[in-house]
């Protein structure tokens, strides 16, 4: 059997032939004649497909050209929200709406709510990431120019290796800049010695949301420099991540919404100085303090903040970040406290929800040698916060399982957290949890507490039986691991739990 040819069906010719007195020889000039009646016989095809496919597409789409365009636009507008963009969805970009035919594109073009939430990387993975560079910047002002009046909401995101050098990240501020009056929700993480070149225009700004955020991955610049517009905005939330606070020229009086990573004690004391009207505040990865703003020696009052985060403050053996910040301010309105992987210091503690504990209503925190030396105490801790509707506690080692049977046993006073709604139990796969989850829910006046539990994906064929047995009874019981809801996984792997045994291939 011959094998079917497979050449390469491209005519080959000399580059240039010279055979007739320097001129290309008769064959070669025909050749090259009919080569371009072939190209401008592609290209008038092309119009003609181009053509049919746009009626194609009128005759197969009955709807979106039937509707007004405002109409049309709102469907748009729904198919590629900014949520969804944000979550790198490739289909819910709007450049994936103009592809489809003529009409689409103009109406998508002519959509500014379609442009003005924008993501803006290099890495690999980023939506529009590109290696052309020229096409990125191409991309980014024709996106930015369909965005009209609108206010702007981008995320500039920084590439995981520096492979593009400093030409693009300059390009593409310049471009932004041009867009500065606009800025409204504006996150930035690059490397800090381009923060300077985010200076905007003098035609005001109105900036409310803004993301400083150096990355972690590179080694920090020597010299970074600072963020200063020409028009200096007036943020209401305010995010940094390794940008230290001399490096930030805002207006801060009206800040309501702060969260800082990787900077030290000092510096967030003086952010909080600066930012009285503050409603929630979180502080991530502090550190001991950078000796460039002095430490208060009283407490800081702030009478707005309503939610406090403390996670991961770093604990040296001369200075304890978690006790600093508890022994310098003063929250009376706070409600909402959540505490994770970092100490808790049960006498700075005490002192400090002197201010606010006939307020607070959500506490989440970590148990375990590294975060609370005697779990004993928190009980006592926690009879001092009367008004807790939901509580969660988180246990990190094997140690902190013992805090369990103690809240049992505390739980059976009716005096103890009287408004308690919710409890919400995470920690490693252990005996104790559960006991506690079924001794509460055999105390009568806690019988209408929702509790939820999460877990590992395996449960002890005893626990788990009695875990579907106070399901079925009614209890508001959810065991969860990740976003998996393990009750109603097990029911439907093991249909006949009560009558029949635990399929062997769970063992």
């Amino acid at each position: 059997m011959s094998t079917p040819c497979r050449c390469n069906t491209k005519v080959l010719r000399p580059k240039r032939c010279l055979i007739s007195d320097g001129n290309p020889c008769s064959a070669c000039t025909h050749d090259m004649e009919l080569q371009k009646e072939i190209e401008e016989f592609e290209i008038r095809t092309e119009k003609r497909r181009r053509a049919l496919r746009t009626a194609m597409n009128e005759s197969h789409d009955p709807f979106i050209h039937k509707f007004p365009p405002e109409i049309a636009s709102h469907i748009f507008i729904q198919y590629a929200p900014p949520s969804a963009f944000f979550d790198k969805d490739e289909k819910s970009t709007p450049l994936y709406l103009g592809a489809v035919c003529q009409k689409w594109r103009q109406l998508a073009w002519g959509t500014p709510q379609l442009w003005s939430s924008s993501i803006i990387g290099f890495h690999a993975n980023g939506q529009y990431s590109t290696s052309n560079g020229s096409d990125l910047l191409q991309l980014v002002t024709e996106w930015l120019d369909r965005t009209a009046s609108l206010p702007l909401t981008i995320r500039f995101d920084h590439p995981v290796q520096e492979v593009h050098g400093d030409g693009v990240y300059h390009d593409v501020i310049n471009i932004l800049n041009k867009h500065s009056a606009k800025w409204y929700d504006m996150h930035f993480d690059l490397p800090g010695r381009h923060l300077h070149r985010l200076y905007g225009s003098s035609q005001g700004n109105i900036l409310r949301r803004l993301a400083l955020c150096y990355p972690l991955l590179w080694n920090q610049d020597s010299d970074p420099s600072t963020f200063s517009m020409k028009s200096k905005p007036n943020p209401t939330e305010l995010t940094l991540v390794a940008v230290r606070l001399p490096r930030v020229d805002i207006t801060w009086h009206n800040l309501t919404v702060a969260s800082v990573d990787y900077i030290g004690v000092d510096e967030c004391f003086e952010l909080i100085r600066r930012a009285p009207l503050l409603e929630n505040l979180s502080l991530r990865r502090i550190y001991s303090s950078s000796s460039i703003f002095p430490i208060p020696n009283t407490r800081i009052v702030l009478p707005h903040l309503h939610s406090l985060e403390l996670s991961e403050l770093a604990r040296i053996a001369e200075t304890n970040v978690v006790t600093k910040i508890l022994d310098s301010v003063c929250l009376p309105s706070l409600k909402q406290w959540i505490h994770d992987r970092s100490s808790l210091p049960l006498d700075n503690v005490i002192k400090f929800i002197e201010c606010f504990s006939s307020r607070l209503r959500t506490f989440k925190t970590g148990i375990g040698d590294r975060y609370l030396r005697d779990e004993n105490r928190l009980p006592a801790l926690l009879h001092l916060l009367s008004s807790l509707e939901f509580l969660e506690l988180r246990s990190y080692e094997r140690s902190g399982e013992k805090f369990f049977n103690v809240l049992c046993a505390s739980a059976q006073s009716p005096l103890f957290l009287p408004q308690l709604q919710s409890l919400e139990l995470a920690g490693q796969r252990s005996r104790p949890m559960w006991e506690c989850v079924f001794q509460i829910f055999a105390i009568s006046h806690r019988q209408s507490l929702r509790v939820k539990v999460n877990s590992g994906d395996y449960i002890e064929d005893e626990t788990l039986k009695q875990l579907l047995e106070l399901d079925d009874k009614g209890f508001d019981l959810s065991i969860v691991n990740g976003k998996i809801d393990l009750l109603q996984k097990y029911r439907e792997d093991w249909p006949d739990w009560a009558t029949s045994p635990r399929p062997s291939v769970w063992a």
